[in-house]
């Protein structure tokens, strides 16, 4: 298929539809931008290695935070 294909199976598109496509299209061009399996493997190894945390205390974390900076305190 073309891209002028393309283009005119877009015009009609539901507002919804395209946004799909359009969230589709960012996920290639991040997926596909220089430099990106190396990321994804480094920051893999430093999960691997114990670096990271979960999504818990992520959260937790946040609260801390967010408690910290509550005016009064």
């Amino acid at each position: 298929m073309s891209v002028q294909e393309i283009q005119a199976q877009l015009v009609s598109l539901t507002p919804e539809e395209l946004s799909t496509i359009e969230r589709h299209i960012r996920l290639l061009r991040v997926i596909n931008a220089p430099g990106y399996k190396e990321r994804i493997t480094a920051a893999n190894r430093r999960l691997d290695a114990g670096l990271g945390v979960t999504q818990e205390e992520f959260e937790a974390r946040l609260e801390r935070r967010a408690s910290d900076d509550e005016p009064g305190r």
